[in-house]
């Protein structure tokens, strides 16, 4: 849709990401989505204490001005017109919140990231206010009460940090996500800095009305948040402002978006029916619900697709948000020294081919010498169950209180079977949304909604580990050979604002080459294998439950004096009497009128 008066690449579109672990910069080719040149840092997360994660701001900043001047100069290396690039989108992690002074520009604090949960003793209170009940605010915000949106860290920020207090008190305070630090500062900052954030950095607050789509003063009574420190809310398709210093001088910013609503546009998952899993250190679930706003009553996130452009009709999401997916792989490769490299470890890649049971075949990617008594016993399916549960469950719990929990130890148990599980654990929470998406859409037509997900993420480069999701699930999982879908969907953002990109044109010439992988596994041994887990998240949702500890204590005791006790209590009690009585009435019978 580009015009002559580009180069060889037509127009070009850059693109700032700001993910939990890195900032990049990629520069894009609008005629055929084609990375170009680009450049990446590696972000520093700052962990004070368990539960806790923090980023830098001023470092976020620094390194998005270091990656789009590096990025700049390899695409002058490269001989390709950098006056080509016509403007420029933001992409951003949700959640993670920052507050900064408006006189100074200088952060009040670290910026608290979406996954950090210090604000867990401000949620219990409110939920004891609420008599518990997480869904408080659903019909207003879409989302369940929880410390991982941004609404609690703000209150925390004011109850804890004087400095934030104070600039509120001096209205000098202004609140944003990182896509309304970095626009703020690509505007300017203090001198003429665009206060802005989109729809859907805008949702994950939790203070935003999804149905008028702006910010909802109840809501911002009810945490107790001023109104006057939030950016204003647009749609994720028009122009922000302009960039004011640096290589891309004058150039707009004409796309912001979160990032997963954005790899859900990347992945070219346009229409209604189609869901796209992005699974890195957390998991993100989404499906395509069109213009349908559709509330969830099976712990799912009403969320934002897009909304490309100010007076385009909106397109909305239900989302089921892991927290711990591959932080769990971390957590036992940096915690627990566990060897969790699928790719370096056999007998891990043995235990995930051998998911259907211990009869199956060992599989040819053990060798001929690794067939051994060890390997066996790796490849034999373990019966552990691994809740990773670090700091409660998300969707579609939503149970701040829960806790891990690992079941079946035994003293066969070896390092591989505990790896095995926790990439179980991971499928079947991604199942576990999956179901609720079926729950939650009781009317739709499922001809449109085919057993099909598009996978993407840092984990899903790994084909061992695709193909093990995919047995669990019983889902085909498409993965499609794209670097950095959320990237990509936030190009396409921009360029519709540039009218030089359409949902048409980049779903025509943007779609790439896909792997798939389908399920090897039989539906019955799935749902025996689900049964397990759902018993055992059970478990972890109550594991400091001690109001029924001294009744089960005398119930143990009472089973160790009266054997029969469980038959006994197995069988209702008017049953009981009633066959005591009648089998009295017969032995006296029987004892007058004995049997000849």
């Amino acid at each position: 849709m580009s015009n002559g008066r580009y180069g060889r690449f037509g127009a070009l579109i850059g693109v700032a990401c700001v993910s939990s672990t890195h900032c990049r910069f990629l520069i894009y080719s609008t005629k055929n989505a084609e990375v170009l040149a680009y450049h990446e840092l590696k972000l520093r997360q700052i962990v004070h204490q368990a539960g806790w994660m923090e980023y830098d701001p001023s470092e976020i900043w620094k390194n998005t001005q270091e990656c789009i001047e590096t990025a700049y100069k390899n695409l002058v290396i490269l001989e390709i017109n950098p006056r080509d690039i016509i403007a420029i989108g933001i992409v951003n992690q949700r959640g993670t919140s920052v507050l900064w002074n408006l006189e100074t520009g200088q952060p009040l604090h670290n910026a608290i990231g979406w996954s950090d949960c210090r604000s867990t003793p401000i949620l219990k209170t409110l939920l004891h206010n609420v008599r518990h009940n997480v869904d408080y605010v659903r019909y207003r915000s879409g989302l369940p009460l929880s410390s991982c949106f941004s609404a609690l860290k703000i209150r925390w920020l004011m109850d804890h940090v004087p400095a934030v207090a104070t600039a509120i008190e001096e209205n000098k305070c202004l609140f944003g996500t990182l896509d309304s630090w970095l626009l703020w500062n690509l505007t300017g900052g203090v001198e003429m800095g665009v206060h802005s954030t989109d729809l859907t950095n805008a949702h994950y607050t939790s203070l935003m009305n999804v149905s008028t789509e702006q910010w909802d003063p109840k809501l911002c009574q009810f945490f107790r948040v001023p109104l006057n420190i939030l950016p204003r809310i647009r749609s994720n398709s028009e122009i922000f402002g302009y960039v004011l210093e640096g290589p891309l001088h004058g150039t707009p910013i004409a796309a912001m978006m979160g990032e997963q609503p954005a790899s859900l546009l990347g992945q070219l998952c346009v229409k209604a029916g189609q869901n796209v899993c992005t699974l890195d250190d957390s998991c993100f679930v989404l499906l395509n619900t069109g213009r349908e706003k559709l509330d969830s009553a099976n712990g799912l996130i009403t969320g934002i697709a897009h909304k490309l452009g100010e007076k385009e009709a909106t397109n909305y999401t239900l989302e089921g948000a892991i927290s711990n997916a591959g932080s769990t792989v971390t957590w036992l490769r940096d915690k627990l020294q566990i060897n969790t490299e699928i790719n370096s470890n056999d007998n891990v890649v043995e235990s995930l081919n051998t998911f259907i049971g211990e009869n199956s075949m060992i599989s040819s990617s053990c060798s001929s010498s690794m067939l051994n008594a060890e390997c066996g016993l790796a490849a034999k399916r373990s019966e552990i169950t691994f809740v990773p549960a670090f700091h409660g469950l998300y969707a579609p719990y939503w149970r701040h209180d829960a806790r891990g929990i690992i079941l079946g130890l035994t003293s066969q148990t070896t390092s591989e079977n505990i790896a095995q599980a926790a990439y179980e654990a991971t499928g079947f929470q991604i199942f576990e949304v999956l179901q609720a998406f079926k729950r939650d859409t009781p009317n739709w037509d499922r001809s449109c909604m085919q057993p099909v997900l598009t996978f993407g993420g840092d984990y899903a480069e790994n084909s061992h580990l695709v193909q093990f999701i995919a047995d669990i699930i019983g889902y085909m999982l498409e993965r499609p050979q794209t670097t950095s879908p959320a990237g990509l969907g936030v190009m396409i953002t921009a360029g519709v604002t540039m009218k030089v990109v359409s949902l048409e044109h980049a779903v025509k010439m943007y779609t790439p080459p896909t792997d798939v992988f389908s399920p090897t596994t039989t539906k019955n041994r799935r749902e025996l294998l689900y049964k397990r887990w759902d018993y055992a998240v059970k478990k972890c949702l109550h594991w400091n439950n001690y109001e029924t500890y001294e009744a089960d204590i005398e119930l143990f005791a009472q089973r160790e004096l009266d054997p029969n006790l469980p038959v006994r209590r197995s069988v209702p009690g008017s049953i009981f009497l009633t066959t005591s009585f009648a089998m009295i009435l017969l032995a006296n019978y029987l004892k007058i009128n004995p049997l000849k």
